[in-house]
């Protein structure tokens, strides 16, 4: 499990080797953990999304992870039918699936700092 936010972060830096990206930036380089949860790539698409319950979030609905995991809309560089957006990190490997496991465990613990 991803512990803690700066786990999460070194997983994102990770996955883009370091290097800077065009697109919408390193965002998560420069944001707190309440900036992480709360910001909107390209100032409309929600990263994370709340749990229902109202405790923690909901990894399965969060962009972040539909993009990590190529789900619409996001995969239209593998071939997912219906999706607008490569999956992430766009041009590079895929995130290994217990990587993204980790994110989502941090997800649903509520994104501790």
């Amino acid at each position: 499990m991803a512990e803690r936010y700066q786990d999460v972060v070194s997983i994102l830096e990770e996955a883009v080797s370091s290097d800077d990206i065009a697109a919408h930036k390193n965002f998560w380089r420069s944001l707190t953990r309440d900036e992480f949860v709360a910001f909107k790539v390209f100032g409309s698409v929600p990263l994370i999304t709340p749990s229902e319950t109202g405790a923690g979030f909901d990894p399965a609905a969060s962009n972040l992870i539909k993009a990590l995991e190529a789900r619409p809309p996001f995969g239209r560089d593998v071939g997912v039918v219906g999706a607008n957006f490569r999956r992430m990190p766009a041009g590079r490997p895929a995130l290994a699936q217990d990587q993204i496991d980790r994110i989502c465990a941090w997800l649903e613990a509520g994104a501790p700092e």
